[in-house]
């Protein structure tokens, strides 16, 4: 009789231990899951906001004339829109932004500068 009773001990501490480590293997698993994701629209604004900055110097090289009173002048996604640096996204000249289905960033401010011959852009306001 005490043979028995000490495997069944023996398999109930089994499945308590299995039971334990399924559960935090679950909440493991879960957790880490969440590093690994991916937000498309996330990305798009970002690639569309690289897009942006990257055309602002240009916008910034073809106009040198605005930097002969100051350093630093500040223009929005519509001049970029406006000179054909930037492709809108419908008839009206909107830019849409990607992670909204309303919004669009042709208000964005962008601060281009230059100093030490060198033209830095910086977006101001999201």
């Amino acid at each position: 009789m005490n043979i028995l009773k000490s495997k069944n001990i023996i398999l109930y501490e089994i499945l308590v231990a299995i039971f334990i480590f399924t559960i935090i293997y679950f909440i493991v698993a879960n957790h880490i899951s969440y590093s690994f994701s991916y937000d498309e629209k996330l990305a798009l604004y970002e690639s569309k906001i690289n897009l942006i900055t990257s055309c602002a110097e240009i916008y910034a090289q073809k106009n040198m004339d605005l930097f002969n009173e100051k350093d630093t002048v500040y223009i929005t996604v519509n001049d970029l829109v406006e000179s054909g640096l930037i492709d809108a996204d419908d008839e009206s000249g909107n830019v849409k932004d990607p992670s909204s289905d309303v919004k669009t960033l042709n208000d964005i401010k962008i601060r281009i500068s230059y100093k030490n011959d060198k033209i830095s852009s910086k977006i101001l306001t999201n």
